[in-house]
């Protein structure tokens, strides 16, 4: 996953104590607030209910590279209750698949009770994959209101059809959208906006276990000296799928015809649409392991055009291919353009990508995040805003892939990450016991939302062959807050591909409603916004995704605001 590759070689390959205090002062020029000293997070997964889920992921001794990568988690309101419950995909192995005497491994929704709990409905509700699962995505791909799953698996795809009763059905076959192999990434988008949801399914490895290497055999199955397992860089890759939303629950994959050629076969990992260009018609980012990104530019005509390396999100500053693997998106100084965060393997640095018109630049460094990620092997991944400041913070899950780390210099088993926003461009990591963050795990999908409806938000990590994370402020921040319910009535239902404006107290934030992101993940499609110490939202502005636009003014702050597209609050 390491694999340095450049530009040049790839153009010719190609031809539980206080959280947050009232700030008594403050700090520089920014109006920093100091922060109280001791963790502000605790880890709740345990007494919320979540401690019957355990991932797996193959055997321990991680001899191949399908049993590394983990899976991810979503979060979104299964039954219209207005509570976001949790969805943790579960990965498998090969005993399990190969007999049909040992029990099913399964992914498992847990429902909110609303009380700070959940509960394991997963039986009840027919939301059972039993294959080896790696991504999710969630989106109301028929527009009745009630959010459908996708899950990707080692093997064929799964989409389950949400009844709107509280159960799904599976209907991938009926759909058109199995797939097959390893598929990794998932997301849906509106390619075309004309109001039906279409599906991005990032692939990875062509993988046979029979023709895989052993640890040790080549250049590929080395680290640090010790014997690993093989991959990706040396084994062959799969092309991506995007399959049009036909109506009528039918799909087609189109990907060839609307210019979406994956002709190197790109290892690809996490996939999330944005619109990187400002012009109405979302792109696709895709992470791809070992090799330079893709962003797919939508030409807003049904056609698509790979401009990765022109417009600067393909490479590191230094030409090289990086092991990309999580992506967050947000508009972490508030110039009204979407940045990118790209995680990737130890050894090496996250990636800050700053958009400017347009245009991105690799500015990690200047950033302060150079060295900030060195050791750590990071994954799922996102722009929060933590302390509702108005300003966008950076989590990030962390976990090595080869159990021989520990071995070799560095660490299997490692402690997540907080980047705080400094309101100037730099990001300053934020230490573990001040965090919370203590538990090293091998973390892989990581999702975020407000599961108390309290204006804080709420992390979920899915941890590799272990119990889940459930990350929550120990106190509510001392700003105020805004969350954002789209329903659209000519677009997708969802919203999935709306931006955003608020205006409050001088600063304006933008944001755009996504169905996954993260690593192999889908968080919350309410959109949250920190404001600081304004009450009141000056002006509230939101393009839907068909394009129309529609404002508001003079909102209160501290409360959801749910806006059908055409109708005033």
């Amino acid at each position: 996953m390491n694999l340095q590759l450049t530009r040049r070689t790839f153009l010719a390959a190609c031809a539980g104590a206080p959280c947050f205090l009232v700030p008594v002062k403050r700090s520089g020029s920014l109006g920093q607030p100091i922060l109280a000293q001791g963790p502000w997070f605790f880890e709740n997964a345990e007494p919320s209910g979540l401690q019957s889920f355990r991932h797996t992921c193959g055997s321990q001794a991680k001899e191949y590279l399908l049993e590394t990568l983990g899976s991810g988690v979503a979060l979104f309101d299964y039954n219209n209750d207005g509570l976001v419950d949790i969805f943790l995909v579960n990965g498998s192995s090969f005993e399990i698949l190969s007999n049909p005497r040992l029990p099913r491994t399964s992914s498992r929704l847990f429902r909110n009770n609303g009380d700070g709990t959940f509960t394991d409905v997963t039986k009840e509700s027919g939301l059972i994959n039993e294959g080896w699962g790696v991504g999710v995505t969630v989106g109301d791909y028929d527009n009745d209101g009630h959010r459908d799953v996708f899950i990707t698996n080692f093997g064929g795809n799964t989409l389950f059809h949400n009844n709107g009763n509280g159960t799904f059905t599976d209907v991938t076959k009926e759909a058109g959208v199995e797939g097959g192999n390893w598929s990794t990434g998932c997301a849906w988008g509106d390619y075309d906006r004309d109001g039906r949801l279409d599906l991005y399914v990032s692939r990875y490895v062509d993988f046979d276990k029979a023709r895989i290497p052993k640890p040790g055999a080549n250049t590929y199955c080395s680290y640090r000296g010790m014997h690993v397992a093989c991959g990706p860089r040396g084994l062959p890759g799969l092309a991506d799928l995007l399959y049009h939303n036909e109506g009528n629950g039918k799909f087609r994959e189109v990907s060839g015809e609307i210019g979406v050629r994956d002709t190197v076969k790109a290892y690809g990992l996490g996939v999330v649409w944005l619109d990187f260009d400002n012009d109405g018609w979302p792109d696709i980012f895709v992470a791809n392991d070992s090799m330079p990104n893709f962003l797919w530019r939508n030409n807003g005509n049904g056609t698509f055009e790979e401009v990765a390396i022109e417009v600067g999100c393909a490479l590191s500053a230094d030409g090289r291919g990086q092991s990309n693997m999580g992506i967050a998106v947000g508009d972490y100084d508030n110039d009204g353009w979407l940045d990118l965060y790209v995680t990737h393997f130890s050894e090496d640095y996250n990636t800050l990508y700053h958009n400017h018109y347009g245009q991105f630049e690799d500015v990690t460094y200047q950033a302060g995040l150079g060295t900030v990620s060195y050791k750590q092997l990071a994954w799922g991944t996102g722009f929060i805003d933590v302390d509702n400041d108005g300003w966008k913070d950076i989590f990030v899950a962390n976990g090595h892939i080869y159990p021989q780390a520990d071995q070799a210099g560095n660490s299997y088993l490692q402690e997540n990450q907080l980047l705080r926003n400094l309101r100037n461009g730099r990001f300053s990591p934020i230490p573990p016991e001040r965090t919370g963050f203590t538990r090293a795990r091998s973390s892989r999908g990581a999702a975020f939302a407000d599961l108390r409806g309290a204006g804080r938000i709420d992390i979920v990590v899915n941890n590799i062959d272990d119990k889940p994370f459930l990350y929550q402020l120990s106190q509510a921040p001392p700003s105020n807050w805004a969350r954002f319910k789209l329903i659209g009535t000519k677009c997708n239902r969802d919203a999935i591909g709306a931006r955003v404006w608020v205006t409050a107290g001088g600063l304006q934030q933008m944001d755009e409603i996504r169905s996954a992101d993260s690593f192999v993940s889908a968080s919350d499609v309410r959109l949250h916004f920190g404001l600081a110490q304004a009450a009141v939202i000056e002006k509230l502005k939101i393009r839907w995704p068909d394009g129309t636009v529609q404002e508001q003014s003079r909102l209160p702050a501290n409360r959801e605001h749910v806006i059908r597209q055409g109708q005033e609050l």
